[in-house]
């Protein structure tokens, strides 16, 4: 019997249990035990109290009496055996078996029926009445987007309402040791962008407008190479050195040269958002809105740091700029894809414009698609068709024009092939002035439609839009003798007409007094001005500076270009010297093989 009981496999012996196991079951169950959940409001935000809402594990075990208990499986598996409580299937949550019964601190009328132990002395100004409807608090974590950390979700200084407190005294001391109006303009600046990096968190969208802006502005930045700084060695550094040695962003010292570079905050900030940024990445609010608050955020920290006291009025001047570019951008987006008008599109296809010939809808292989294809693609959208074009533009001639220009209109055929194009020019405008419909315009368009109903045409009504020409800077000549002044622009100064052109109201909504144009004009005869193509819209503060051509920095390699032939002779003189020398006995087999 001995030998055969030691032959078999012995049974299974249970697992021993935590010897915290009962420690922890005790403290949760005393949490959600009828004595101290009807007073404790937060876990009854949690749980909803007779809802019996199953609350976070997670959530109990940050409690001040729990957080002892590190390992989570050993409390998931003590609150397994309690008789009192439940433990989910997943684990992650937990709630009684037995609802609450009774009042408590979630209904208003829990402390009128008496239930408030009346004996308990408290000072009356610490106790707070509980606000009614009491709000539950959410058991699930909450989902992050794919590639979102907490710490991004964490406020980056960036904000529209972020303040910086006021300094410690000795963090006070060691700025104005720092920002001493004594040094360098130059050493002053390469200090307050390092302390500004050090104290935003930069995250991606952040930190590319910044760094754009620093090279856009001058300011070189490399990684440090083989330069890092440890900890331990922080800790013996003063703030300077830590901002030197850490620092990615270095202003050369030839910048001080007053031939080459000049301060201009107001001047840099003006061509970076209304030229260079624009160009580069996009007119969506969102973004415009994040590098507008980058520079706004930096230019607060040198007036409240005091960096450079002597040029604050400047800096004040591009806070403000950020603001107007803040507004403008959008809209110049918006007016770069919706301008001319129809109306304006409607002429040029009519006189072979920009516009004509471009209209699709009517072609073979667009009637060959199904409907949904048509639907999803849109051709028809792009152009006009003739016939839409012409309804329009003498609908617009007969309400603006002048009687001669509507006479025009019958004594040059149905098609208008005898009105000629006058003028064509491509011109930089300003916008002076907008003028919206007229109620009686409105109503002479209403009446239009009902008319052309049958014909699908819904006209919008037209407006006018009052440029005049300017002069725009840009790089088309950036390449100048040093006898030529870029800057002087007095031979190409504009003639002091303005253009009226004829818009649709829907169009002029996105257009703003001091906006800027660079578009193709024609004048019709009989005088009607039609804006053929807008080629860009820009903000009112619009400038352009060098920098941008600095921000490239690809120059253009200088490449000699051989004539034909010239290969060919080049190998014969070659290979006539290698035969010379063959013969005197320099290259000879005879010396190779000895």
């Amino acid at each position: 019997m001995e030998s055969q009981a030691r032959g078999q496999p012995e049974a299974e012996q249970p697992e021993a249990e935590h010897p915290d196991a009962p420690r922890v079951r005790r403290q949760v169950e005393f949490y959600f035990s009828d004595d101290n959940l009807i007073t404790d409001l937060h876990l009854l935000q949690c749980c909803g109290g007779r809802e019996n809402l199953p609350v976070s594990i997670s959530r109990i075990r940050g409690f001040r009496r729990m957080r002892q208990f590190k390992d989570k499986k050993m409390v998931v598996a003590a609150l397994r055996k309690s008789t009192f409580l439940e433990v989910t299937e997943d684990g992650k949550h937990i709630k009684r078996k037995v609802p609450l019964r009774g009042k408590c601190l979630l209904d208003p009328d829990f402390l009128a029926d008496g239930q408030e132990d009346d004996e308990i002395a408290y000072d009356p100004r610490s106790k707070r009445a509980v606000q009614h409807p009491v709000p539950l608090l959410p058991q699930e974590k909450k989902v992050l987007p794919p590639g979102v950390t907490k710490a991004m979700l964490k406020p980056t200084g960036f904000e529209d309402n972020h303040t910086e407190g006021p300094l410690a005294p000795a963090e006070a001391e060691e700025e104005l040791a720092m920002y001493d109006p004594d040094k360098h303009f130059l050493d002053r600046m390469e200090l307050a962008i390092q302390r500004f990096k050090q104290k935003r968190r930069m995250h991606e969208m952040y930190a590319k407008i910044f760094n754009k802006w620093m090279r856009f502005g001058g300011v070189d930045s490399e990684p440090r190479m083989f330069g890092g700084v440890s900890r331990q060695e922080m800790k013996d550094m003063t703030a300077e050195e830590i901002a030197r040695s850490t620092a990615t962003h270095h202003i050369p010292w030839d910048r001080d040269d007053p031939k080459k570079w000049s301060v201009d905050f107001v001047g840099v900030a003006e061509a970076f958002l209304s030229s260079y940024y624009p160009m580069t990445y996009s007119h969506i609010p969102s973004q415009v809105k994040i590098a507008c608050q980058v520079l706004r955020s930096f230019f607060q920290y040198l007036i409240f740091h005091g960096v450079c006291p002597e040029y604050n009025q400047e800096i004040e001047l591009a806070k403000k700029l950020c603001d107007k570019a803040d507004f403008e951008l959008p809209l110049v987006g918006r007016a770069g894809i919706v301008l001319p008008g129809a109306f304006n599109v409607a002429a040029s296809t009519i006189f072979k414009g920009h516009h004509s010939g471009i209209y699709t809808g009517a072609s073979e292989w667009f009637q060959q698609m199904d409907q949904d294809e048509k639907d999803r693609l849109q051709v028809d959208s792009i152009g006009m068709q003739d016939e839409k074009a012409l309804a329009t533009f003498k609908t617009g001639v007969t309400i603006f024009g002048t009687d001669d220009q509507v006479e025009l209109l019958y004594t040059t055929g149905p098609a208008l092939s005898g009105l000629r194009v006058m003028i064509t020019e491509d011109v930089n405008l300003e916008v002076v002035s907008i003028a919206p419909s007229s109620r009686q315009t409105r109503d002479i368009y209403t009446s239009q439609n009902a008319l052309w109903r049958h014909k699908y045409l819904d006209l919008a009504p037209l407006g006018k839009l009052f440029c005049k020409p300017i002069v725009i800077a840009n790089s088309y000549e950036y390449d100048l003798p040093p006898s030529v002044d870029p800057s002087d622009n007095s031979a190409s100064l504009p003639s002091a007409k303005e253009y009226e052109f004829w818009v649709e109201d829907e169009v002029l909504e996105e257009c703003f007094v001091g906006m800027k144009m660079e578009a193709t004009v024609l004048t019709l005869e009989g005088g009607v001005v039609v804006l053929d193509r807008v080629k860009a819209a820009m903000c009112s503060f619009y400038k352009w500076l060098p920098n941008e051509l600095w921000m490239a920095r690809k120059p253009k390699e200088v490449k000699v270009i051989k004539k034909f032939g010239d290969e060919e002779e080049e190998g014969e003189g070659e290979g006539g010297r290698g035969e010379e020398q063959v013969a005197k006995g320099e290259f000879s087999d005879e010396e190779g093989e000895e």
